[in-house]
């Protein structure tokens, strides 16, 4: 991260290791000499024109530990950045296996580690964020069996591979097998950062890093106390400094949902790395702190209050993408959320998830092609939960590639999940909405129910199927009047999806650079429950879509066609792989895909919107340059008209002058 006053440097904005990272050796060194050396943080400063400039800082870390909830400890230290004592913290949790977690690992000590290690046995690292990784190194050194989990993008950074830091695993938004008894993670992610956070269940307690600082102005001398109120990180409701808020509101609405969820935790204790964490009154503090993310209807709101408490769902295709999504945000409201795939252990860390944000969960594995399975899951959430108000199809998958290159038990196995799988679930769910007279079918179509998609010939054929099947079943149960289907059309969105379908093209595949969030669907999932309609589309590429085929279908096939084998021609190659059609398998649980990410982009309705903003931009500077150049006209007009004026005078008093 960036600011005038401290602390960090943000992906690769140019925080620099020690040049000689700590080892067995160098652990060794007194205390007071390795207090004296550069800890190899950068002090990063804006000058005038903006240009970033560095400047070496040192630690101090003679404060110990302290605990603060019961298996959770801080360590306090202080960062000396030119002169000024900045805080810096690092958390320690001891999970129920006993094992100790140190989130945003401090300088190594021998000390430390003693005090550590009376505790319990060093398991994990945690580099929370893009900034916090400075000192792996040397505890990677000293206590080798440790695994280090780091936010999503570090490990690409060339700073952290020239340091030699092992990363063994990226943290995304699903939280870690290891830890999922114990704690919740949620992963917060823009444009050029990305943070994970963590909650402890046990105790209550939101470990954050850097969206929240709070530090004490009185500490810095007046001219940069300015700058601290400035940048917004000040108690007693400091908040991200305004640069990270910039970058945090280009995440768009996954940013957003991250901090409805950290409210949702309802956490009685907040630690973050820099100020005064808040150690009561955790929830409400909190939500001041996030103001800036959240909106007005639920800043203000009661944690305590949960618009669909009762509301009882049915989700397919819940463990990763869209699906798990969907389940977050219904539980974060406080529906009770039925959670249905084949992956059953990633079912269980999603519903325990969800009864941690207020809502009631139960996972039960499903495979949707299988008829008698998709009539228990129904059944089964009959009898626990006395009904279903909404069932939300959404398991889909696919094969890329030409349609010749695949083999037919992949192109089966398309149309029996995206198309068998919502009329098995369709015909399981409207006996209980019949008898109960009311009830809300969502199937989750896509952009490829409007317009045909080259290379993906069974995908099309069970998209256009399922659009088919949803206007049909709308229309024979037209006469029941609260019981409605609904077809929601997604543009691309960034999911795990590729990593579950079949790539028989022989090429890397990319989505392109306007996608769309899982979040997004999963917001339109819950307008429809609040209010009813036959067809929505997620994004301005999916009305474009139909739009396009419905008016110039042979065109659009044509465009479309010659743009896929274009780019196919480009792609780098790669190895065919069948992904998780046939069989299923671990990768792919999160909410995303890791797209967005990785090109650094903003989502495409945040990039939408900056193009409106642009466009409005050009449009007012161009009216305002005619204008301008309008004036000289008209006064270069009026001027020539007073010349011909007088000259007419003129001629007209010479005629009269001769007559006379």
């Amino acid at each position: 991260m960036r600011t005038t006053l401290s602390w960090h440097g943000n992906k690769d904005f140019g925080c620099k290791p020690d040049r000689a990272i700590q080892d067995d050796q160098n652990a060794r060194i007194a205390p007071s000499r390795r207090a004296a050396r550069t800890s190899g943080w950068d002090l990063v400063m804006p000058d005038l024109q903006g240009a970033i400039v560095q400047q070496p800082i040192s630690t101090d870390g003679r404060t110990g530990l302290t605990q603060v909830a019961e298996d959770v400890w801080v360590y306090d230290g202080t960062i000396n950045a030119s002169g000024l004592p900045l805080p810096t913290r690092m958390t320690v949790v001891r999970l129920s296996s006993g094992e100790l977690l140190l989130h945003s690992p401090m300088r190594y000590s021998p000390v430390l580690r003693g005090e550590l290690e009376r505790l319990g046995r060093i398991k994990y690292l945690v580099a929370s964020n893009t900034a916090h990784w400075m000192f792996l190194r040397a505890w990677q050194t000293v206590v080798p069996d440790a695994l280090t989990f780091a936010a999503p993008g570090l490990a690409r950074r060339n700073q952290v591979r020239r340091a030699g830091v092992r990363i063994d695993r990226d943290l995304d938004d699903g939280t870690p097998a290891e830890w999922a008894d114990d704690l919740a993670t949620v992963l917060v992610s823009a444009p050029f950062f990305s943070e994970v956070e963590l909650f402890d269940k046990r105790t209550r307690t939101l470990i954050l890093t850097d969206i929240v600082q709070n530090l004490d102005p009185k500490a810095f001398p007046r001219p940069v106390r300015l700058v601290a109120h400035l940048l917004g990180v000040t108690k007693p409701d400091g908040r991200a400094p305004i640069y990270l808020r910039l970058l945090l509101h280009l995440g768009g609405r996954s940013v957003r949902s991250a901090a409805r969820r950290l409210v949702g935790f309802a956490p009685e204790k907040v630690i973050f790395a820099h100020g005064e964490w808040f150690d009561n009154q955790g929830t409400a503090r909190l939500r001041r702190s996030l103001r800036w993310l959240l909106p007005a209807s639920d800043s203000g709101r009661s944690a305590a209050s949960k618009e669909m408490a009762g509301t009882r769902v049915v989700i397919t295709g819940a463990s990763s993408g869209i699906g798990r999504a969907a389940a977050l945000a219904f539980a974060e409201r406080g529906a009770t959320v039925i959670l249905a795939a084949r992956r059953a252990q990633i079912l269980e860390r999603l519903a325990s998830e969800c009864e941690t944000l207020g809502g009631r969960a139960l996972a039960v594995p499903t495979d949707v092609t299988d008829a008698e399975a998709v009539k228990r899951l129904a059944g089964k959430a009959d009898q626990c939960f006395g009904g279903i108000d909404v069932w939300i199809n959404n398991a889909g998958t696919g094969v890329f590639g030409a349609y010749q290159g695949a083999d037919m038990a992949l192109h089966r196995r398309t149309v029996e999940i995206n198309l068998l799988g919502a009329m098995n679930g369709s015909h399981a769910v409207l006996p209980i909405f019949r008898r109960q007279k009311r009830g809300i079918l969502i199937n989750n179509i896509s952009i490829g129910g409007w317009a045909p998609t080259p290379f993906a010939a069974a995908y099309t054929a069970s998209k256009f199927g399922l659009r088919g099947f949803t206007a049909s079943l709308r229309q024979e149960l037209a006469a029941d009047r609260d019981i409605h289907i609904c077809g929601v059309f997604p543009a691309m969105v960034d999911t795990p999806g590729f990593a579950h379908g079949a790539n028989m093209s022989g090429r890397r595949l990319d989505p392109g650079p306007l996608l769309y969030q899982a979040e997004d669907v999963a917001d339109t999932f819950l307008t429809l429950v609040r209010q009813p309609q036959n067809e929505v589309a997620v994004g301005w590429p999916a009305r474009a879509g139909q739009f396009a085929y419905a008016i110039a279908p042979g065109a659009t096939e044509h465009i479309l066609g010659s743009a896929f084998r274009w780019l196919l021609s480009r792609a780098n190659p790669a190895e065919r792989s069948a992904g998780t059609m046939i069989e299923a398998g671990p990768q792919g649980s999160s909410l995303d895909g890791g797209w967005l990410a990785r090109k650094r982009l903003p989502p495409a309705a945040q990039i939408s919107k900056l193009l409106v903003l642009v466009g409005i931009g050009a449009l007012v500077l161009a009216s305002a340059s005619r204008s301008g150049n309008q004036r000289p006209r008209t006064r270069a007009g009026k001027s020539a008209a007073r010349r011909a004026h007088r000259e007419i005078q003129g001629s007209s008093y010479e005629g009269r002058s001769r007559r006379s």
